[in-house]
């Protein structure tokens, strides 16, 4: 399960529903807290709880285990590490060790990051803006030095096994046909932020490729994750896992980019799989946030790019699709992306 780190609202709901069902599990008489946008932490008095009859909606099977749990966690964000630059170094601190120290709070082991810029950057950007630059020579990571970089350096403080997987929500614009981060156009109602000057006339759409499906800029692409990689290792940071593209079917006004199956196949087989190999880094599907078990099967039946896909990400209406992707491939792994 990944969290974006941090999201108070969008969680409260969760970490409550969590937070009461560790309570009532142990406890005869519990007090029901709630929390919303506007009132944090509302007493609500007391639940009296009592063992349960008849058929359950959840059972969970203790000594028969059907599952394996790789584990939880989040995802860093640029606005999560502006945020908790903000708090005393004494409370950061606090708020780190419960995230990430194993047996402590959360104990965070599995997380995600973007490559460059997402809905949570405090700018959009890439690593590597220079038209035409194919062999990457104008590739750096300057900007995650102040954010992305320190606030995962902090983490593995109190977690050195934290695994790391990461996607791009865009690929450098010239790689693009609208050469935009940005897929929709925005209105005049959108949050200042967000709006992005995109032309109506160069919105691209579902079930289409907004990056430019040639040889040239495939090979590119590829490199451009190799030096990604290449670039964290050297800062001590180890990325053992990559997904090609975040939500490849939503196009928004934030940076996204949309690709057909179809698409991701040859890139995932011809260039990515292979350069992710030589680099020992594991090569998942995703993220898939469709319901469509077909836009799946395109990819892990195709001849070159099923052999290097060892296991596909599912968020929002994705997770729809999974029992089905299970049936057919039991042995491969599944995450929950979002």
């Amino acid at each position: 399960m990944i969290l974006n780190l941090f999201h108070p609202v969008k969680y409260a709901q969760l970490g409550l529903m969590l937070f009461l069902f560790a309570m009532i599990s142990c406890a005869p008489e519990v007090q029901w807290v709630a929390t919303s946008e506007s009132k944090p932490w509302m007493e609500k008095g007391t639940i009296k709880t009592k063992k349960a009859g008849g058929e359950s909606d959840i059972e969970v099977k203790t000594q028969e285990p059907l599952q394996t749990m790789d584990g939880f966690g989040a995802c860093f964000n640029e606005l999560g590490w502006t945020s908790l630059c903000r708090l005393s170094q004494q409370d950061r601190e606090l708020i780190f060790a419960e995230l990430f120290e194993p047996g402590k709070g959360a104990s965070f082991s599995i997380c995600r990051m973007p490559v460059a810029a997402n809905d949570f950057s405090r700018d959009w950007y890439s690593y590597n803006e220079t038209d035409g630059d194919f062999e990457m020579a104008n590739f750096n990571i300057h900007n995650d030095g102040e954010t992305l970089i320190p606030f995962i350096q902090e983490a593995i403080k109190y977690n050195p096994s934290l695994k790391l997987w990461a996607s791009p929500w865009s690929p450098p614009t010239w790689m693009k046909w609208n050469k935009h981060y940005a897929c929709a156009a925005t209105g005049e109602k959108t949050e200042e932020r967000f709006r992005n000057n995109l032309r109506s006339d160069m919105q691209g759409k579902e079930g289409a490729n907004m990056f430019i499906q040639k040889k040239e800029y495939f090979e590119a692409y590829a490199l451009y994750f190799t030096r990604f990689i290449e670039a964290y290792r050297k800062e001590g940071i180890h990325i053992g896992m990559v997904m090609p593209q975040n939500e490849f079917n939503s196009c928004q006004i934030f940076p996204s980019c949309t690709w057909t199956a179809s698409g991701l196949a040859e890139f995932m087989g011809e260039y990515l799989g292979p350069a992710m190999e030589k680099m020992n880094i594991e090569l998942y599907f995703g993220t898939m946030e469709r319901p469509d078990e077909a836009l799946a099967d395109t990819i892990l039946n195709d001849t070159n790019a099923g052999k290097y896909v060892k296991g596909v990400g599912f968020q929002w209406a994705g997770k729809e699709a999974i029992p089905g992707i299970h049936r057919r491939y039991p042995g491969l792994m599944l995450y929950q992306t979002e």
